[in-house]
Parts: structure tokens; C-alpha cells; sequence
């Protein structure tokens, strides 16, 4: 079946050899600030880069519009908000598509809210307008091992996140708390602003709810159903291009990987670590503050990891309990 499909030209569906050129930016992992010394060339949404390419497309004169093709648990809830703002700029100049892959949650929709128009997949997770944050105590693992940390600090709340080995205290608590509403706050009246809802109908269907593709729809989440043909029509539409026309879709692609890249992807290979556990502990280690990040996704590919991690587990136990 495979090499079936492979032998269809693109012509023949309308998908390329014409002269008007539609854009393609694949967005798919989870989503971090910037790249890590951890991270390679296919590991996640990196923000900055993301940016790169919308910022090109947008500046462009040759493409008439614009599909983000999102694949995603979502990830940190700055990074998210940051491409938000830059695809509601894009979108200000030239059509700007969000076509759902298998997920498109949490951060991965905080993306998609920002184009003209959402398509998904009948059974694609999306939603999850909601935020996860916490913090680790150390302490009692610390006084196991006898390590002693001490913190030399300036100001109030100057050790809110950097003083793992002890609880919060009740005034930090209290802020961190505060800091956590504030960001779910940002993140649902954004969505009520891009789906033209009020908040209070936008609250219905946030609060961390996940939903398919086609309760998503009858929700006002997202436009259409269907996959990449549906949102290169509904891309055409809007740029006003005639749907019987052939378009050439260009992907805007990865920078091609560096040697260091290359090698660090080969050890991996060779020390039998699996992408997944390294794109998690990316995120979990480079991670700051708030996350739009829809974990039960995230941990869903470590159920058949072969070599059996407690850290992992324990881990994953805790994002579980908050």
C-alpha cells in the first residue's frame, strides 16, 4: 500500500506545478524556548527557529499563503505565546492555515489559534486549554545522599525556584499559585480573542479539557474537518486562488544537521537510548516556569521503552499527581 501511495505525483492532486507557491511549516515535538545542548536536529518545536520561518514567510512576496502542519502535546507556555503572536502577524498579511495532525493540545493548539482557520483530523487530541507547573523538593533525597545546599540570595522571592531542597513557603506558595492562575487566564482569553468567543464561553471548554477533532468542531475549536488536502483548499479560498488551479507547496525545512548534531544522534543510537526519553528529558531539564504542556502524550511512547528507568517512572508519577 505504502509503495502505492509513493507513486502518486503531486501534480495529479493538485499539490504542485503550479505558479502560485503555498508555504509549509511542519511543527511537531514538544515545544521549547530555545535549543539545548541536549536537542538535535528533529528534536521538537524549537521557538526561535519557528519564528525564523514565520518571519521568512512573511516577508516573502512569492507565497499567497501559509499552512502549519502541527503535530504536538504543546510544551513551555512562553514559547507557545510567542509563536501565537508571531502567526497572528503573519496571518495579518496572507492567508494562515493550522492543519492538526494526530495531536495539536495544550501548547500545540495555543499555535494554532493563531491562523485564520483550524483543520483537524476527526480523531485528533486537541484542546487542552490549560496549563501544568510545579516544583521539585529535594530535600529528603538530599539528606540521603549528604548533600548540603545553601543559597545566598537578594530579595523576597528571589529563591521561588531555585531553592529545591525545601517546600515553598506560604507567601511563595501563594505567588506561585497566582503566577499559575495568571498564565491559564492569559491562555483562555487569547483562545476566546482568536475563536471570537467570549471568555465565559471559551471557559466551558477550557479548563484542561481534551477533545477529538469533530467534538472540537461542534465546540467552535476548530473550523473544518479533514487533513492536508482540506486546509490547502480552504488556503486556496482565502488567497483567492481558484480551487481547479494547481499550487506548488513549499516546505520551509530544517537547517541541515550539523557534524556535533550528527554524532551526538549516532552515541545516542549506540547507547540504546531511545528519542522519546531524550526529547523528555530536554524538556523536562531546559523546562522553566509554566507549561501548556499536555504530559500524558508525553509519556505515552516511554510505556514500551525497553530498558526500564525508575527515575523515569518516578517522574512521570509526579506530573501525574499535580
Amino acid at each position: 500500500m505504502a509503495m502505492k501511495y509513493s507513486r502518486v505525483r503531486k501534480w495529479t492532486v493538485g499539490m504542485s506545478g503550479g505558479k502560485e507557491l503555498i508555504a509549509i511549516i511542519r511543527a511537531s515535538g514538544s515545544i521549547s524556548r530555545v535549543e539545548s545542548q541536549l536537542s538535535v536536529s528533529s528534536s521538537g518545536i524549537i521557538a526561535e527557529k519557528f519564528i525564523e520561518k514565520i518571519r521568512t514567510i512573511r516577508d516573502s512576496k512569492k507565497f499567497k499563503a501559509a499552512i502549519i502542519r502541527i503535530d504536538s502535546p504543546g510544551g513551555d507556555a512562553l514559547a507557545s505565546d510567542l509563536m501565537w503572536r508571531e502567526i497572528r502577524l503573519l496571518a495579518a498579511k496572507k492567508p494562515v492555515i493550522a492543519s492538526m495532525s494526530d495531536v495539536a493540545a495544550s501548547g500545540g493548539y495555543y499555535m494554532a489559534m493563531g491562523a485564520d482557520a483550524i483543520v483537524a483530523e476527526s480523531l485528533t487530541l486537541t484542546g487542552s486549554i490549560g496549563v501544568v507547573t510545579g516544583k521539585f523538593n529535594l530535600g529528603k533525597l538530599y539528606e540521603k545522599i549528604g548533600f548540603n545546599k545553601e543559597i545566598i540570595s537578594r530579595g523576597r522571592y528571589a529563591e521561588l525556584l531555585a531553592a529545591e531542597q525545601r517546600p515553598f513557603r506560604p507567601d511563595e506558595a501563594e505567588l506561585f499559585a497566582k503566577s499559575a492562575r495568571h498564565a491559564y487566564k492569559q491562555f483562555r482569553d487569547k483562545a476566546a480573542l482568536s475563536r471570537s468567543m467570549t471568555v465565559e464561553k471559551m471557559e466551558e471548554v477550557a479548563q484542561g479539557r481534551v477533545w477529538t477533532g469533530n467534538d472540537a468542531a461542534s465546540n467552535g475549536l476548530v473550523d473544518a474537518i479533514g487533513g492536508l488536502s482540506r486546509a490547502i483548499a480552504i488556503a486556496k479560498m482565502k488567497a483567492n486562488i481558484p480551487q481547479d488551479s494547481q499550487v506548488t507547496l513549499v516546505e520551509i525545512s530544517r537547517p541541515s544537521p550539523t557534524i556535533p548534531e550528527i554524532l551526538l544522534g549516532v552515541g545516542s543510537s549506540l547507547a540504546g537510548a531511545d528519542r522519546a526519553v531524550k526529547e523528555l528529558l530536554q524538556g523536562l531539564t531546559f523546562s522553566d516556569g509554566v507549561q501548556a504542556r499536555m504530559d500524558g502524550i508525553m509519556f505515552q511512547t516511554l510505556e514500551e521503552y525497553p530498558f526500564g528507568n525508575p527515575i523515569l517512572s518516578i517522574i512521570k508519577d509526579y506530573l501525574s499527581s499535580l
